[in-house]
């Protein structure tokens, strides 16, 4: 049952894969559009436990919420603490990978860069239904979502290796899609970081040549510079 479940998971993320980008309008009274925001009035309901003993009474409550999204979608950066290490450089080289819509060989053929297990890029939601059944649409066209081909990505880390070196370091990505991230990523460096020996594992020490001086606060107020 296990295997059959991720066999329907598999064959969800390539339909969605194959479904086109749609535009979605709600059509409620509770639902206003203009040509900057999207505004939604929203009734959170729960209920109130009250015990006197051996009495329960409950009492249904509802909480009013107003939710605005700007339709606009903005630049997105991300900064990441530890840029260099085996997460930072992974998810940063995938993002570039699925930009650059790189391909390369493996023992077992060629494959392509691809957001296969994004909730957001990967995924559907059934909307409601219609007249050839439910409607299930991609989870990324429900609001204006920034897409994580246009995300900038920058941080710290107490290695001033670059992050192609730190991505062939990882050992994550196939040889040959790494030859192909190199140029790229190799332009990338992290800024100087705080170091804390505390905090970081022991082995780590030897790698700290990029790391930030003075007192904590003093350290603090350069790495928001």
């Amino acid at each position: 049952m296990e295997n059959v479940y991720f066999l329907c998971c598999k064959l969800n993320f390539y339909r969605v894969f194959q479904i086109m980008s749609v535009n979605v309008r709600i059509n409620s009274p509770n639902v206003q559009y203009t040509d900057t925001h999207i505004t939604a009035r929203y009734s959170y309901q729960t209920t109130s436990v009250h015990r006197d003993g051996n009495n329960i009474t409950a009492s249904p409550c509802a909480t009013e919420m107003t939710f605005r999204t700007e339709r606009r979608v903005p630049r997105l950066g991300v900064m990441l603490v530890g840029w260099g290490g085996n997460n930072g450089t992974t998810v940063t080289a995938a993002v570039l990978a699925n930009s650059l819509g790189l391909t390369w060989s493996t023992k077992t053929g060629q494959k392509k860069a691809n957001y296969f297990g994004s909730f957001l890029q990967a995924s559907t939601v059934c909307l409601g239904s219609g007249l050839e059944g439910d409607v299930n649409i991609p989870f990324r066209d429900l609001l204006p979502m920034v897409h994580p081909n246009d995300i900038v990505f920058d941080g710290w880390d107490i290695s001033s290796m670059d992050l192609g070196c730190a991505m062939e370091r990882a050992q994550v990505f196939d040889w040959s899609l790494q030859e192909q991230l190199r140029p790229h990523l190799s332009l990338m460096k992290p800024r100087p970081s705080i170091y804390i020996p505390e905090f970081i594992a022991a082995n780590q020490e030897s790698r700290a040549d990029n790391v930030l001086t003075g007192t904590l606060a003093d350290q603090a107020r350069l790495a928001k510079s």
